[in-house]
């Protein structure tokens, strides 16, 4: 990395964007950062020049949790005033699911060299086109803030998968459950996990919906807060390469949120959050079922902090995320590929474009 500084700005001030560093308890020193102002606080090559919300009480209380830290940061409600004054180099989106859109295209036009854009990337597939189209035209990189894909298990799992510990891929399995198993909310990280781990595009999905949710040919919640309307949902999809992912959401459920691989030779199974994944196998010579923990390594910057920092990597040398626009693009084509679904009946069909 360079000794360059960037000047950044985000856009939304609830917990999620703002909330203060939690410390544990002796004898646990290690800080705890959960919101993208804390991950910020890790990148020394990061300056916080402004914050943006419509409610000026979160604007305090950023000013409050953070105001040591960014003593100069400017506060603003209207976020195109924000993007005309403060020249900035990167844009942090964390504003309600359903506008992310214009304020992303705000940034890219008002010249910022990367976005970081909280997940999901849009709530319907028109908004989640122009925003990849006007970061492409202003040449501005686009990353979609799926945290598991800076998480060190998915790329260990990953790794095993390509190196043929189980064989071709054929299926996998996801499940998530409890009070944040909604496919806007919690599912969409699950589903995102599908396809960073099958490697290729969806195609066609079919899906039923909890009840209550008949409307939603398209997406009707306000925004994605947990306590929000948002389907639970289960479902098929897929993938160009013939991998088929079986997907199940339902808050009536132990929360859990798991992923298992199938392949001609094994299986590999984890959480979302853990560390380490169980891949099991048949010894070739005594056809022995056999388990192996396969562990990942340990990182420094995990999650949003290692997303701003590859961002910036990006914008210094070049390259692709391993969250682009487009991923979250795919994501977003498979739950509204599931909305439609559902209105047909639950009939396979075909994901939007």
């Amino acid at each position: 990395m360079s000794g360059n500084t960037y000047r950044v700005g985000v856009i939304g001030a609830t917990p999620i964007a703002a909330k203060p560093i939690d410390v544990p308890r002796a004898p646990f020193k290690n800080e705890i950062h959960t919101s993208h102002v804390a991950a910020l606080s890790l990148i020394p090559q990061v300056e916080l020049v402004a914050m943006c919300d419509l409610v000026p009480d979160l604007l305090d209380k950023f000013k409050e949790n953070w105001g040591e830290r960014w003593p100069g940061a400017k506060t603003y409600t209207d976020s195109k005033e924000m993007l005309a004054k403060e020249n900035l180099d990167i844009l942090n989106v964390v504003t309600t699911d359903n506008r992310h859109a214009d304020v992303t295209i705000d940034g890219a036009r008002a010249g910022v060299k990367g976005i970081y854009c909280e997940k999901p990337l849009a709530t319907n597939m028109e908004d989640a086109n122009r925003m990849i189209k006007a970061c492409e035209e202003s040449g501005t990189v686009l990353i979609t803030g799926y945290t598991r894909r800076f998480k060190p298990i998915y790329h260990t799992v990953r790794e095993a998968v390509r190196a043929g510990a189980i064989g071709p891929l054929s299926t996998m399995i996801a499940t998530t459950g409890g009070d944040r198993g909604k496919l806007f909310f919690q599912g969409t990280h699950i589903i995102d996990g599908m396809c960073f781990l099958a490697e290729s595009e969806p195609m066609q999905v079919f899906a039923n919906l909890e009840e209550g949710f008949d409307d939603w040919d398209v997406y009707r919640g306000a925004g994605g807060r947990g306590s929000l309307p948002d389907p639970g949902a289960s479902g098929l999809i897929m993938f160009r390469n013939g991998v088929r992912g079986f997907y199940n959401c339902s808050k009536n459920s132990f929360e859990t949120n798991d992923i298992q691989l199938s392949g001609t030779d094994g299986q590999i199974f984890f959480g979302i959050n853990d560390v380490s994944a169980s891949l099991i196998k048949r010894d070739s010579v005594t056809q022995e079922l056999i388990t192996r923990v396969l562990v990942s390594k340990n990182y420094h910057l995990v999650g949003t902090a290692a997303g701003i920092q590859e961002l910036i990597g990006i914008i210094e040398k070049g390259g692709t995320s391993v969250s682009t626009g487009i991923d979250g693009r795919m994501t977003l084509q498979i739950m509204q590929g599931f909305l439609n679904s559902h209105q047909a009946g639950g009939r396979l069909v075909s994901v939007p474009e």
